[in-house]
């Protein structure tokens, strides 16, 4: 090994970003078999304006060649961190977050791009913004070519961005900064959630303080068929994440009267397809039994969401 890399324990090694500074921004990467997007991705974060930041950057036992992509930067910001087998999503981000030094924590995933101002404005935001604890950008959706496909906008209003927190998770992850004392006080994200960790830590950052948003697009987040959270084999544990997310918005979010409507209209819809996921995964009774509930619990809604009547009209079809 050379002097800038060192054993990190369990068979993993690291090389350390620049020791004894501190940087205000703290990036983290998580990457897992992202070869084809990987050194785009980490060239848009070399071409950023504001220049004081680290990346954290853990690459999850991948089989493809993005332990030797990320290997080839000797910028001294990049802090890399080879584990020998994939620990799981949730688990990586854990450790990258252990691993943040900076008073602001921004995520940019390994497959995503970001645009040369972001951090520049996500930190001029927060520095004039102490009640945000959370900061998001619009986003622009791109393919595997890196055709751009769509956008997401959602509101910048604090008040209707915490309402649409009630029904879905409107910040991107990889358009994310957070304060890092903050999330270090609500425990980071919570290691129980294999697919919605983001939004599980968003829930929690949210009772600290408020949310914002920037309307400008800053990120390109890419949509992938291969997507772990678009597999059949997962679908059942998405859906159970999925549910148990909307549930938790519910209790934990300061939720005007709108947004506990919608907040009700997620979770029954959310039931229903848990219990859709269950019946698929050859679980009938429990399927039969959750659906039920989220009728016993919320006709109304289960009645009256969009999931029921798109199933309703391709019946009279």
């Amino acid at each position: 090994m050379s002097g800038g890399e060192r054993q990190a324990g369990d068979g993993h090694w690291a090389r350390a970003a620049t020791p004894g500074i501190t940087p205000r921004v703290s990036v983290l990467m998580t990457i897992y078999n992202a070869g084809p997007y990987l050194r785009r991705s980490i060239e848009s974060l070399l071409r950023q304006s504001f220049g004081d930041w680290e990346l954290i950057a853990v690459e999850n036992g991948s089989n493809d060649n993005s332990a030797s992509i990320l290997a080839s930067y000797e910028d001294r910001r990049i802090g890399a961190f080879f584990l020998r087998a994939n620990i799981g999503r949730t688990p990586a981000l854990r450790y990258a977050f252990q691993q943040a030094r900076g008073e602001y924590i921004a995520v940019l995933d390994a497959d995503d791009v970001t645009q040369p101002e972001r951090l520049c404005r996500q930190v001029e935001h927060l520095d004039a913004h102490p009640e945000v604890v959370l900061l998001g950008t619009w986003a622009d959706y791109i393919d595997a070519d890196n055709e751009i496909i769509g956008a997401w906008t959602p509101p910048t209003d604090a008040a209707a961005l915490l309402t649409s927190m009630a029904s879905e998770n409107p910040i991107v992850h990889s358009s994310a900064m957070y304060r890092a004392a903050i999330a270090r006080d609500v425990g980071g994200y919570p290691e129980d959630w294999p697919y919605s960790q983001d939004y599980g830590l968003w829930l929690k950052l949210l009772a600290r303080g408020a949310p914002g948003m920037l309307p400008e697009r800053l990120t390109q987040f890419r949509i992938l068929s291969s997507s772990v959270t678009r597999s059949r084999k997962h679908e059942l544990d998405v859906a159970h994440d999925l549910l148990r997310a909307m549930i938790d918005a519910g209790h934990e979010l300061n939720l005007c009267d709108e947004g506990r409507r919608r907040n009700r209209e997620e979770v029954a819809i959310a039931r229903l397809r848990y219990a859709a996921a269950l019946a698929k995964s050859r679980r009938l009774t429990e399927g039969v039994r959750t659906a039920w509930r989220a009728l016993v619990t919320d006709p109304i809604a289960v009645v009256n969401n969009r999931i029921t009547r798109g199933l309703f009209w391709r019946l009279r079809e």
